[in-house]
């Protein structure tokens, strides 16, 4: 896989320190990543969902929250939000 957006998560890193190992470690698998498929994301990140068309994905025990749009003919993912549990919670409630 391809990921745009990588800015927002390093933004999100300076912001939240402690986000900055587990989102290093969920780049560095979307990137070796070959996903024909969202039953081939659920094989990696099984607690991945499909909502309104975008993958969320719960980073390092559920504390982080990835929003992503992702094309699997092109393999290319693109990260749209980089939140807390508790921002992502807000904002879906």
């Amino acid at each position: 896989m391809e990921v745009y957006g990588e800015a927002a998560i390093a933004k999100f890193c300076r912001k939240h320190p402690a986000s900055r190992r587990p989102l290093q470690r969920f780049l560095e698998i979307v990137k070796q990543a070959n996903w024909p498929h969202f039953a081939a994301v659920k094989s990696t990140f099984a607690a991945a969902d499909y909502v309104s068309g975008r993958l969320v994905f719960d980073i390092s025990g559920n504390k982080y929250r990835i929003v992503a749009s992702v094309d699997f003919d092109e393999q290319i993912l693109v990260v749209d939000e980089v939140m807390t549990h508790e921002e992502y919670n807000r904002e879906t409630i």
